[in-house]
Parts: C-alpha cells; structure tokens; sequence
C-alpha cells in the first residue's frame, strides 16, 4: 500500500475518527507481517475517543510508513483479544463492538480467527474498507464482512472516503432504528456566540446541543432501518442553570453540570477564557476539565462517582476550599 493507497487509507481511518465522541472507546493497530499499535502506550486497551485522544491518534497516523506486506489475519487476531479483554474486565462502553479493517487487499487463510473468536454469536461487527482501484480480492474483503455482521465498502479516490466511512452508521444503527428504541444526547460543553433578538452579535458563551435521530417511519422502508439523520438545537448553558430552584440553593450555594463522562458542563470555577490582546479566546481542552479538578472532596470522589452513573436522591460531603487568597485556613467563622 504505498502512494495513493496510504494517503487514501489514513484518510479513512482520520475520517472514522471524527465519528467518534467521548462515549466511544477506540485503538488503532498497524499490521505487517507483525503487529504494532500507534500508540505503544495503549497497547493492549481500549481508549476513551475524546478530543485529545483522537488528535493524537490523527498525528500518529501520519507517521506511519508502508513495511513489507500486511497479514490480515494477525491483526484481526489481536483486535479481537482487545475487544474480548475490555468485555471480560468491564471496560468501554459495553455497547456495540466493531472491527474497522482498512486494506488493499487479504489473501490468507483468515478464516480460522473468526471460528475461534466470533462465530457463531457473531458479537463483533467487522466493517471492511478495500483501498484503491484494484478489485483482485474484493471477494475475500467482501466476505469478511458479510460473514462478521459487517459492511463492505470499496474507496478508490480520497473524495468516496466521507460518504462511504458514513455507511458503518447506518449499520449500527439499524436495530434501534427498527425498534425504535434510542436515547436523547447532550454533547459536551463548547464555545460559541448566538443571536439575540437584537440581531446583534453576543459574546462567546457556553453551549450544549440536544439531539436525536430521525428515522424513516414509511412501512415499506420500516424492515430496513433507514436513518434519515439526525434533529438538534443548540443551548447555552446558562439558560440551564437558570432553572436551578434558587431558593434551595442558599445564600452561598450554587448549582453546576456534569457530562456522563464527568466533564464539567456549568460550574462558577470554570474559566474557559482567556485575554488574548483585547479579544477572549477559549483555554486549550477547556471543554474535558473533571469535577474532581473544581469540587476537593475530602474522602473518596462519591458525588461525580453517583452523577456519572445518573444515580437520583441526595448525598452531602464535605469539600476542600481555599479562601483568603488561596490561603486555607483550619477554620472559617
């Protein structure tokens, strides 16, 4: 795989990359003849796809160099024991569980690897990508992902990478499309600006977006699970917080929000901005600060811990707090 091909397959993988949020948990293995991750320090895991994993992860794939010839059948192996060890220790999101092959070609005896670690409950979906114009194993590419609960796709040109990467989706999504049956999200926190009625201009705020999606509902289509797309609005989260019961928070409480991640939403210590000459610009990750970097609490992280996992009820604790100029004292009459 070398010239076109290798821009052609980077590409795909960046571009699946981008599909990606911060409730998915990813990898990316690079195979020849042997196996090697990306990434050395994440061998053998699965890793959260936030922001600064994925750029990472897009970096390092640039560097990569075309190496003798590629045994499909290793890396779907080792991709394989990854997915069966996050299972096993409770790891990721514990939902659907996929396999991207990106190739130009298998010719191996491969079928082995899925007898002993997919078949028959076929748990893994392996999507397969065939790179480049040459068709000669397109069979073999098909097969796998036919026989794997998959989807193949053939990219000949960097301009068929966005359109068919998109398909994966599709598929996924199929049985919560036919049943009907998905959840409402809430992305995490980023800047922007919105127009009041003044048609004026506003300065940056913190915004979230609800959203979800939009399903074809005509009963010819019904059985095929066709995701038509996906319906949001933006929200800026001090409208959120406005909601808040004041009279319940007291004189010196105030009211904050977490992701499921346990991301800061809205909290009175986050400071996303910073001067930059006359204008403000956003801090760098302001938007995967933890709690636990705003709220010290004195014994074990029990309230992001109950908040993540969107237990209900009450729970009091006791926090570290620094006052008199970041000077704590032992104690505050």
């Amino acid at each position: 795989m070398k010239g076109l091909k290798l821009t052609i397959a980077k590409h795909t993988i960046n571009t699946i990359l981008d599909t990606l949020g911060e409730n998915d948990f990813v990898n990316i293995i690079a195979y020849t003849d042997y196996v090697h991750y990306v990434e050395p320090c994440f061998k053998g895991t699965l890793v959260q796809a936030d922001l600064d994993n994925r750029e990472h992860f897009k970096l390092l794939v640039e560097e990569l160099q075309v190496k003798g010839e590629g045994k499909v059948k290793n890396a779907v192996k080792e991709a394989f024991q990854v997915l069966n060890e996050a299972t096993v220790n409770v790891q990721g999101s514990l939902c659907n569980q996929a396999i991207m092959l990106i190739t130009d070609g298998a010719m191996e005896d491969y079928q082995s690897v899925f007898q002993e670690f997919n078949w028959p409950e076929k748990k893994v979906r392996v999507f397969t990508y065939l790179i480049g114009r040459d068709t000669t194993f397109a069979e073999n590419v098909k097969w796998i992902a036919c026989n794997n609960k998959g989807y193949y796709t053939h990219i000949n040109t960097l301009a068929d990478v966005q359109e068919n990467v998109m398909e994966y989706l599709h598929v996924l999504s199929r049985p919560m499309v036919i049943s009907h049956d998905h959840d409402i999200i809430w992305t995490e926190a980023y800047m922007d600006s919105v127009l009041p009625n003044t048609k004026e201009v506003k300065g940056l705020l913190l915004m979230t977006t609800v959203a979800m999606p939009v399903f074809s509902k005509k009963k010819e289509t019904l059985s095929h699970g066709i995701l038509l797309g996906v319906v949001g609005t933006d929200i800026p989260l001090l409208e959120v917080i406005m909601l808040a019961p004041r009279h319940k928070l007291g004189a010196h409480g105030y009211a904050f929000l977490i992701t499921n991640n346990g991301y800061i939403l809205a909290h009175p210590d986050l400071r996303p901005l910073y001067e930059d000459g006359k204008k403000l610009k956003p801090k760098p990750n302001y938007n995967s600060v933890d709690l636990s970097e705003a709220e010290w609490e004195d014994t074990e992280e029990r309230l992001r811990t109950a908040m993540v996992k969107g237990e209900t009820g009450t729970l009091a604790l006791d926090v570290k707090v620094a006052i008199d100029k970041g000077v704590s004292q032992d104690c505050v009459q």
